[in-house]
């Protein structure tokens, strides 16, 4: 009979350290993971704002009634764009680790187009934003397909 209580007791410390390795191993697995999905969206987030700061300050220098519109793939968990003292672009973003406003920088006057929200471009998948000039600054719309 002791035989068999070793032999059980030896199998069950095999057990627990077999788990005690794969549960750190695991955690820290998930975490790194989760933190190069973050990583992937702030990557996203930077190109998209340095674009689109860009490209107004191209439209403002090629004078007045220029206008581009630029195709963007806005990744997930953009919860809202906003400009803030008509310098500069504020994307805020909740991930895993939470909330966060990336702010981009402008040499220019930019606004939001009138009768417009920013918040439009927000949110997963493609988006086309207007950027155009009218002489003194340029403003930031999203872009509506015209009706044919």
């Amino acid at each position: 009979m002791p035989k068999r209580a070793q032999s059980a007791l030896e199998y069950l410390m095999v057990i627990a350290l077999v788990l005690g390795i794969i549960v750190p191993v695991t955690y820290l697995l998930f975490r790194y993971a989760s933190e190069s999905n973050v990583e992937i969206i702030d990557s996203q987030i930077n190109r998209i704002g340095r674009n689109i700061i860009d490209t107004a300050e191209t439209v403002y220098y090629s004078g007045k009634s220029s206008k581009i519109v630029v195709e963007l793939n806005m990744p997930e968990n953009v919860e809202d764009v906003y400009i803030i003292a008509e310098r500069e672009l504020v994307f805020k973003v909740i991930t895993e680790l939470g909330e966060t406003e990336t702010v981009f920088f402008s040499d220019i006057d930019i606004t939001i187009a009138e009768d417009d929200d920013l918040t439009d471009i927000a949110g997963v998948g493609r988006k086309k934003v207007k950027i155009e000039s009218d002489g003194t600054e340029v403003l930031i719309g999203k872009f509506v397909e015209p009706a044919p």
